[in-house]
């Protein structure tokens, strides 16, 4: 595993539309994804909303047993309203503006906990304070042709820079 130096960005934020998950166990959080992405592929096809990026999970806190989250994709035109397609609920959200610690993990998702505790013990050792919420963006779109080795997530973490305090 080699995570890429973190770089430092001003981020403008995002509108997003997303599915929440509230203190799903950890084991279950690939079919509930998965549910959530079909239920967004069927609202885009309704013409509800236009990605205008990668999709992506927020994560309110780090996940243990459980996880607090939202995934979905960033869009330019917000949802209008919230909506259900078959029984998952889809709801416009928003990715903070902040100053973002981003780097890459290239390898399959069973490797991301490792990634980001190299990367967020990159950033603090750099001076900077990791904060909530944090997330990452799926660049390469997982499939059964795709060769996990190649997938490449993004990570990303707002930060506060604690090396000018006195």
């Amino acid at each position: 595993m080699n995570v890429p130096k973190p770089e430092y960005i001003d981020f403008p934020g995002s509108r997003t539309v997303v599915v929440r998950f509230s203190e799903l166990p950890v084991s279950r959080m690939p079919e509930a994804m998965d549910r959530a992405y079909r239920a967004l592929g069927e609202a885009m096809q309704q013409g509800a909303f236009r990605p205008a990026g990668p999709a992506f999970s927020r994560y309110e806190s780090v996940p243990d047993e459980t996880a607090t989250f939202e995934t979905g994709f960033p869009v330019e035109d917000p949802l209008a309203e919230a909506m259900t397609v078959g029984d998952v609920r889809i709801v416009p959200s928003e990715l903070p503006a902040c100053t973002l610690a981003i780097s890459q993990h290239v390898g399959p998702y069973e490797g991301l906990g490792e990634s980001w505790r190299s990367f967020v013990d990159q950033v603090e050792s750099e001076g900077r304070t990791t904060l909530m919420p944090f997330w990452e963006a799926y660049d390469t779109e997982p499939g059964p042709d795709v060769d996990p080795e190649t997938l490449i997530t993004g990570l990303a973490v707002p930060v506060k820079d604690d090396s000018n305090t006195a």
